[in-house]
């Protein structure tokens, strides 16, 4: 049975590559140009991604699966809380250097948990673990838009219109990122699940047609962005090697303990676990050079980390499944 999971593994990672590998290509021969590149993360989060929610939950769910739903919230919250809790005094311990905290602890703590989460748990789990993909993302984004938000502001200076601007850890406009599309998606589908309304079959089968354009859309565009990346540049250090040992490592470890107190069923289980361990949260890297603080290594974090993950995916879906 180990080998079969290993195969099923493998495959499902190099299914993912290859799509992502058409991206590379059409980037390598000068196929998108930057509002084309702008494009396609635009059509997955404010288009594919929504309806793709909303079809789901509206077909795959009753009331009471929802219900159970809310209750596996405590092991992502927990686990990511308590992830950002070491992360914190680990950069403390070592004296990691001010402009380069807010990025050592997000990227420690919060992974990419839609551009790559998506897919890989499509590939490896099929559709059934969708509303627990985006369960970990909406602990994952609350977390990375509020607290690390604010520990990427504090690392830097953020500068707009020459005034410094003084981030909160809860505002206005921290709930509007949270509120993302694709969580709005999501939330409208509970809505009518517990409503008991059905989406008109016009409806549901234009957004089942737009929901399937979300992981190829997903890989293409991970695949342009990866073949702007400059390997080169990617140099192993100390700060470096702890983040990766937090996202690889720690981040799922705590999932695991958790789950071993608060009972999951066990795809809940395996689909958080996989989450945890997925590369390092890519809008780190953007607000990180928008506040000034350490871009470079926050940039590090992300390439480093998406390209360990082609390892440690295949072995982390071993481990689930022993």
């Amino acid at each position: 049975m180990s080998v079969e999971i290993i195969l099923h593994a493998i495959q499902s990672v190099v299914t993912l590559c290859l799509i992502v590998g058409v991206g590379v290509a059409l980037a390598s021969k000068g196929w998108f140009g930057k509002e084309s590149k702008a494009l396609l993360p635009r059509l997955v989060t404010l288009i594919a991604l929504p309806a793709y929610m909303l079809y789901n939950i509206t077909h795959s769910f009753n009331r009471d699966d929802l219900l159970h739903l809310a209750y596996g919230l405590i092991v992502p919250i927990g686990s990511i809380l308590i992830t950002f809790a070491i992360s914190l005094g680990l950069a403390r311990a070592i004296n990691v250097a001010p402009r380069r905290h807010g990025p050592f602890c997000v990227a420690f703590t919060a992974s990419n948990t839609i551009f790559i989460g998506l897919p890989v748990n499509l590939a490896l789990f099929g559709e059934a673990a969708v509303p627990y993909v985006l369960l970990y993302y909406f602990a994952n984004t609350t977390f990375f838009w509020s607290i690390g938000n604010y520990m990427l502001a504090a690392s830097g200076e953020a500068v707009i219109e020459g005034t410094v601007k003084k981030e909160r850890v809860f505002s206005l406009a921290t709930l509007k990122r949270i509120f993302a599309p694709a969580l709005v998606g999501f939330l409208v589908g509970v809505a009518l699940v517990f409503a008991n309304v059905k989406l008109p079959a016009f409806v549901a089968d234009a957004a089942r047609y737009l929901g399937s354009l979300t992981t190829p859309l997903i890989l293409i565009s991970l695949g342009i962005t990866f073949q702007g990346m400059r390997l080169a540049d990617m140099k192993l250090n100390r700060d470096l090697a702890l983040v990766l040992i937090g996202r690889m490592a720690v981040c799922p470890l705590m999932v695991i303990l958790l789950a071993w107190f608060v009972p999951l069923p066990d795809l809940m289980r395996k689909v958080f676990i996989i989450q945890a361990s997925l590369p390092a949260i890519s809008s780190a890297a953007v607000l990180a050079g928008y506040y000034r603080s350490d871009e470079e290594f926050a940039t590090m974090t992300v390439l480093a980390s998406t390209l360990l993950a082609v390892i440690t995916i295949p072995l982390f879906m071993v481990l689930v499944s022993l």
